[in-house]
């Protein structure tokens, strides 16, 4: 066809690099063979490959070199694998909405790749909730985008270090709001009242869906007792549970001790949680029993009793009859109106601040009974021991008279 063609020798690789120039005039070869060689010896100098690959390519390629494991810091758990795939189809989706499928990622736009950022959070949500995307779960896949780039284009030569997508993230209000947003005591006490007095006893229920709303029910009790996660929670065993052993009988008879395996905690260590809820743990078993059930040690605890295979209730499940049951209680516009976002986690996070608050529990104490840290508790709830100490704070402040600042022990009115 007489089309020229460039060929360059890659002494790293030891192979030939050709590309069609696509054209059969000598004159614009030799021009468009000039700027590609540029490019080439860029690359060479830069210790990158001659041949790259395009971003679906980079994905698949980070997705095989996973190594997937139950265990948690010993791999890549199936749940954050999910999550993983679920942030790059969000990627490849976007570098398909500015029309560089096929391109390779050394030659991707970097000035249009700085604003995924703003085009994720304008993004409409594919479950159709009139609900805007937090600005921190976006850079968190941001981030994963970058480590991906760091792990696989870098690692293996097709992009030096500096050619990583510099993607702009999003602003992140500090203060003013807390992380981690929980029920208020009364809002609690008034959801609770809701489960047990009239969401577990509506009549005419069937005996299946009876079972389940008082199998949630203790649910969010344990969790707000435990300060378990919802995946500890949901994958929690029959055998995971024993008595608690004390010269105090009366203490006996309400606390047992749970144990959560390695493979089901976030942090992949295992640990012991105890807590008094013996009696809600035992409502649980016999709502199983009355469904014609014997329970074995190897069965969840929240088996669902809705499969034959024994299998434990998925997470979305719980979720669904969350926000289903804040609407029936009527909380729902109360939470609305404070712009709070309550979900299965929230337990977890009230279970920690009101040990803080009213249980007067060490800190460090609490940050071993949750499988977390005492610096990720600080960061979180720091706020509760400033509201803790407010006589000390406020220890001989006054109003002085010449400066307006009451410095007595006792102001008058």
């Amino acid at each position: 066809s007489q089309t020229w063609y460039l060929r360059v020798y890659d002494d790293q690789t030891k192979k030939p690099y050709v590309k069609s120039l696509q054209t059969t005039d000598h004159a614009k070869a030799l021009v468009k063979a000039r700027t590609i060689y540029q490019e080439i010896k860029g690359k060479i100098s830069r210790g990158e490959r001659l041949r790259s690959i395009t971003s679906a390519e980079l994905v698949q390629k980070y997705f095989d070199s996973l190594f997937i494991t139950d265990v948690p810091h010993e791999g890549m758990t199936p749940e954050t694998l999910r999550l993983q795939k679920y942030r790059m189809r969000v990627w490849l989706e976007f570098i398909d909405s500015i029309g560089h499928t096929n391109t390779p990622i050394d030659r991707l736009p970097q000035d249009r790749l700085q604003h995924f950022g703003t085009w994720y959070r304008e993004k409409p949500r594919e479950d159709k909730r009139n609900v805007p995307r937090s600005h921190e779960m976006i850079n968190n896949t941001i981030h994963c985008i970058r480590y991906v780039y760091a792990k696989i284009a870098v690692r293996e030569r097709y992009l030096s270090a500096d050619k990583i997508p510099d993607i702009i993230k999003l602003k992140v209000q500090r203060g003013g709001r807390y992380k981690r947003d929980i029920l208020e005591l009364d809002q609690y006490e008034k959801y609770w009242r809701f489960l047990e007095h009239k969401y577990i006893k509506e009549k005419n229920l069937k005996p299946l869906e009876k079972r389940t709303r008082i199998l949630f029910s203790k649910f969010v009790g344990i969790m707000t007792n435990t300060g378990l996660r919802p995946k500890e929670f949901l994958t929690l065993r029959w055998s995971d549970i024993s008595d608690y052993k004390n010269s105090k009988e009366t203490t006996d008879k309400k606390v047992v001790v749970i144990h959560i395996r390695a493979e089901n905690a976030k942090t992949g260590v295992a640990r012991n949680v105890v807590a008094p809820v013996k009696r809600r743990l035992e409502v649980i078993k016999k709502s199983l029993k009355d469904l014609g059930y014997e329970i074995k040690p190897h069965d969840f605890v929240l088996m669902n009793p809705q499969k034959q295979d024994r299998r434990a209730y998925h997470y979305r499940m719980f979720v669904e009859r969350l926000h289903a049951t804040l609407e029936q209680s009527g909380l729902a516009d109360e939470i609305k109106v404070t712009d709070k976002k309550i979900s299965l986690y929230s337990f977890r996070h009230q279970y920690i601040a009101w040990r803080l608050r009213y249980g007067g529990v060490p800190i460090h104490l609490i940050a071993k009974n949750c499988g977390t840290s005492i610096q990720k508790i600080e960061q979180t709830y720091g706020h509760i021991e400033t509201e803790k100490q407010v006589d000390v704070i406020t220890m001989n402040q006054g109003i002085s008279r010449s400066a307006e600042v009451d410095l007595t022990t006792v102001v008058e009115d």
